[in-house]
């Protein structure tokens, strides 16, 4: 039965192989690093972006930041 320091040194060594593929990849070609970069800066882009939304709505959930009235409650009019 494997145990969790083999588990952790088979995680380990799957990271370095992977390193090691997208280095075999990027030099491939040369527009391979290009486009690894530019595929990677999408997957930040929407990840930081839907990262951004669902903190946004949680601190909107939670009262933090909001202001009277912005939360489909019409404020009071003198």
């Amino acid at each position: 039965m494997p145990t969790l320091t083999d588990f952790v040194i088979a995680l380990l060594q799957s990271v370095v192989e992977l390193v090691i593929n997208f280095v075999d990849v990027a030099l491939n070609d040369p527009l391979s690093p290009l486009l690894m970069l530019v595929g990677g800066a999408f997957i930040v882009l929407s990840v930081g972006m839907f990262t951004y939304v669902t903190l946004g709505a949680l601190a909107a959930e939670l009262g933090i930041g909001v202001t009277p009235g912005s939360r489909g409650t019409p404020s009071q009019r003198e």
